[in-house]
């Protein structure tokens, strides 16, 4: 997990910074997923892409759960991860870190990590372009490394807020629409509505369990779902565990358990998650976080989020 803070006292306009860096592998499996977590400041928010209708569909390869997609930076193409757990664009600085880039440091599971502010001259994605903008450059080679994948950056939260990500795991495909009171998929209204609220820039659920009220922020750069460890009175014990490395190269091995009653599953279905503990996910003056749902959860599914009317479609 990464905590990052800016030594700078002339950053302004700063908000909270999520976005994919843990690398998850099973013990028995021997696979991989991603989950991350890191705050950091940023010079100034992002403007909005403008959904003015639907957006051009965007192919992805969904790799290790993660959503891999070709977008470019400076007119140079890219390879990106989709991810609604940033708010902005980070970019892989691959230890290019200069004296002209405004400093910073993050701080992972066992060690800091370097950070820097970089300006861009533009972006696009799915045929929408945004121009200039201060990113934050963080080096991702670990994460290449252990996905086998090249990771040039992750797109978030302040590029999607403007409209509907409808992401079709299925086929593959995303697109950025505009928000609509009443929206469809080939036709066909979303079989589930579940409402949303944020957490800082996390879109936040709430899930009954039993008789108590979970929140799960939903992650589409997490590659499995987390639970907090406090809630393990509520968890099915699976005996499998699973080995979580940080950025800075440390690693501890977690219990991977099983809980009943998510949205979108039946009442005897359980989702499996990975217990740890978050106390490093929550805001101060806000109900805490449960836990995470990634894209493992939302996988076998066409999902829209709409970031403007707080609406999460199952279809």
């Amino acid at each position: 997990m990464l905590i990052s803070r800016n030594h700078t006292a002339t950053t302004t306009n700063a908000f909270y910074l999520l976005v994919v860096v843990l690398l998850l592998c099973s013990l028995r499996a021997r696979s991989q997923d991603a989950v991350s977590f890191l705050k950091a400041k940023t010079v100034e928010p992002a403007a909005d892409f403008k959904p003015v209708g639907s957006g051009n569909e965007q192919p992805f390869d969904f790799t290790r759960n993660l959503i891999f997609f070709d977008a470019s930076v400076n007119g140079e193409p890219g390879r990106f991860i989709l991810d609604t757990g940033a708010p902005t664009l980070l970019l892989n600085s691959r230890g290019e870190i200069t004296a002209g880039h405004e400093q910073s440091s993050g701080q992972a599971a066992g060690g800091s990590v370097a950070l820097a502010t970089q300006r861009i001259e533009s972006f696009e994605m799915g045929g929408r372009t945004l121009a200039k903008h201060w990113a934050l450059a963080l080096d991702l080679r670990s994460m290449e490394s252990r996905t086998g994948k090249r990771i040039d950056g992750y797109v978030g939260h302040k590029f999607l807020r403007g409209g509907e990500v409808r992401i079709d795991f299925p086929g593959r495909k995303f697109q950025l629409l505009r928000s609509s009171r009443f929206p469809r998929h080939a036709g066909q209204s979303p079989r589930k509505v579940l409402r949303f609220e944020y957490d800082d820039h996390l879109p936040v659920i709430t899930v009954k369990v039993g008789k108590r009220k979970l929140r799960f922020a939903v992650d589409t750069g997490a590659g499995t779902n987390l639970i907090d460890e406090k809630y393990r009175d509520l968890m099915l014990p699976t005996g499998a565990r699973m080995n979580i490395q940080g950025l800075d190269g440390s690693n501890a091995n977690h219990d991977i358990v099983r809980l009943f009653g998510m949205p979108c599953q039946d009442e005897d279905e359980a989702t499996n998650f990975v217990v740890m503990d978050l106390s490093h996910l929550q805001t101060y003056g806000e109900p805490p976080i449960s836990g995470i749902l990634g894209s493992v959860f939302l996988a076998d599914h066409i999902v829209g989020i709409d970031f403007r009317r707080r609406k999460l479609y199952f279809w």
